[in-house]
């Protein structure tokens, strides 16, 4: 397990939010954009991002939230890339993509990995697209601080499109109850769904700055507006 007190603030101690991951490199230049907020599944991303925006992030983007709403209304090339790859059965008679219909048709294929890649090949870009159209529409400037929630972030390769990564952490009994609590899951159906992902702790050593949600609401509350802060007066 890490040790995010060496790396994060949890009661003001002098290394916090440090950027503990100097090695990282980008494929673009180091200007002001978007910060990427992710972490594993039930750590608490969605009250993480409810916190930073009430602590002066202009705008929260959820990529899970884009990506359904692509589901319900697909661009033409999203539809295209559906028939083409898995039939018109995919496809409701009123232009949605069917999830279900997806569903079996790719758990269907001989070879699922090839099957999902093609799937993210086709879904990744279209969402990427909707989430830079929907910034354009909201006009932030370059003295707002902007937040995307990126479940996948690492395992889909998009931490060199943002500034900056961050990680909400919780130890694994707790990750493990909450998603029990949550989704209505025994434990070992749980505990399945985290063995398939990136762990908590891999995103935690892999992101620029962490939140460490070990406690109560009002932890990561405080912990959100430490970083919020810190980002102002280092980015603005």
């Amino acid at each position: 397990m890490p040790n995010p007190r060496n790396k994060f603030a949890l009661d003001g101690s002098r290394n916090a939010f440090r950027n503990h991951n100097p090695k990282r490199t980008r494929t673009e230049t180091e200007e002001l954009k978007p910060l990427a907020l992710t972490g594993g599944i039930a750590c608490g991303k969605t009250t993480a991002g409810h916190f930073l925006l009430e602590a002066g992030f202009s705008h929260v983007y959820d990529t899970d939230a884009i990506c359904h709403d692509l589901y319900e209304n697909p661009t033409p090339e999203l539809l295209a890339g559906m028939r083409k790859n898995w039939g018109d059965d995919v496809v409701t008679p009123d232009s949605r993509i069917d999830r279900a219909a997806l569903s079996k048709r790719l758990f269907a294929e001989s070879d699922r990995a090839e099957a999902f890649a093609s799937l993210n090949a086709l879904v990744h870009p279209a969402v990427e697209q909707r989430l830079q159209e929907l910034m354009a529409r909201d006009a932030a400037g370059e003295n707002e601080l902007v937040l995307v929630e990126v479940p996948l972030l690492f395992e889909i390769g998009w931490e060199t499109k943002f500034l900056h990564t961050v990680a909400v952490w919780m130890p694994c009994p707790m990750q493990i109850e909450r998603l029990m609590a949550r989704n209505g899951l025994l434990r070992e159906d749980a505990e399945s769904r985290l063995d398939v992902q990136m762990s908590a702790d891999a995103k935690l050593a892999r992101a620029d700055f962490g939140l460490i949600n070990n406690g109560g609401p009002e932890h990561l509350r405080k912990q959100c507006f430490e970083l919020a802060g810190h980002l102002k007066s280092t980015l603005l």
